[in-house]
């Protein structure tokens, strides 16, 4: 089971504005520590993006780092102290997050990325978007207590399900904003502008949703660029890593072009239900306290899908992240 997100440490400081500058050998690194933010993740391998600290040889550099005994939890957004040695960066310490999120890789739940604003999800006309993708990250936002913002693309074309998932996103409280990456870039530039501003955005989509096109919008695809051309232990080209890039003088956007969904192991049934807005909704207590919302007798949210306040369909997906959780279902029933 994952650490449990810690509070915020309010002396954190923000990241430096990265432009893309091709990271340093963390032997430009002349005193014996320093602090910073890591800006993007390559397997065990690390680039941290170092504080602006007056009179730290290494400041506004963005050095390549390993953690301390090869410890695998550190992922892009947290806020790091390192030391040097033997002409390596390590990372010492993690600072207190504000928030963990996770994403499920070959049906393990894996760390994504820490201290985020809000996540934006983006889908689009064509593909028709999938329904389970979209509540997934929806919930992961609320557990982690992250603003959802849902973006509709390409809607020059017609499609009467993205419309549809998007007032169904909307009435699950995520905002909504529509764009035309091909047809409007510019309107659909100033609309991310005003999304993203001053804040920490996690990016999100399936393939072929025009995710990419966005970001180029945003952020310029010769800045996307800056952090990509590294090679792996094993002299592999990588290109698919998560990483943060700097976007105005607060704000930063996360993109993880591998990624496929955001990992939910972590949650307890207890925690899943909480993170659903139209279970919340439900106004009539259960007989139980700590229902789960399965085989209980006097359900109320079970009733409300009888009576249609709640979707089948999204009661369905509830179950089947009950599942998920091995024992979950047969040890909270009380037939």
């Amino acid at each position: 089971m994952p650490r449990r997100p810690q509070p915020p440490d309010s002396s954190a400081a923000r990241a430096p504005q990265a432009r893309g500058a091709a990271p340093q050998r963390s032997g430009d690194c002349l005193d014996e520590r320093c602090a910073g933010r890591v800006v993007a993740r390559f397997g065990s391998r690390y680039i941290v993006a170092v504080d602006r600290a007056a009179g730290d040889t290494a400041a506004g550099q963005e050095l390549d780092a390993i953690g301390r005994g090869r410890r695998q939890d550190i992922v892009v957004g947290d806020r790091v102290h390192c030391s040097r040695e033997q002409g390596l960066l390590v990372i010492e310490a993690v600072e207190p997050r504000r928030n963990l999120l996770f994403r499920a890789d070959a049906n393990r739940t894996k760390p994504l990325a820490a201290n985020v604003d809000q996540i934006a999800i983006v889908f689009a006309a064509q593909p028709p978007p999938q329904p389970e993708f979209v509540w997934r990250a929806l919930l992961a936002a609320a557990a982690a207590g992250v603003e959802p913002v849902a973006i509709l693309n390409k809607i020059d074309l017609e499609s009467a399900a993205a419309l549809a998932a998007l007032d169904e996103v909307a009435r699950l409280g995520a905002r909504v904003v529509r764009v035309s990456a091909r047809g409007n870039p510019r309107g659909a530039a100033q609309q991310l502008e005003q999304v993203c501003r001053d804040r920490i955005t996690l990016f999100v989509g399936q393939s072929g949703v025009g995710k990419s096109t966005l970001l180029n919008l945003l952020i310029g695809s010769e800045l996307r660029t800056g952090v990509l051309s590294r090679r792996g232990t094993h002299g592999r080209q990588t290109t698919t890593a998560t990483r943060w890039l700097a976007y105005g003088t607060r704000g930063a956007v996360i993109d993880s072009p591998g990624f496929h969904e955001f990992g939910l192991g972590h949650l307890s049934a207890a925690e899943l239900a909480r993170s659903m807005p139209d279970f919340a909704a439900v106004t009539q207590p259960c007989r139980f306290a700590d229902c789960h919302h399965a085989e209980e007798p006097d359900c109320q949210v079970r009733a409300a899908v009888e009576d249609g306040q709640i979707s089948r369909a999204r009661y369905e997906f509830y179950r089947k992240l009950l599942a998920q959780d091995s024992g979950t279902m047969a040890a909270h029933s009380r037939k």
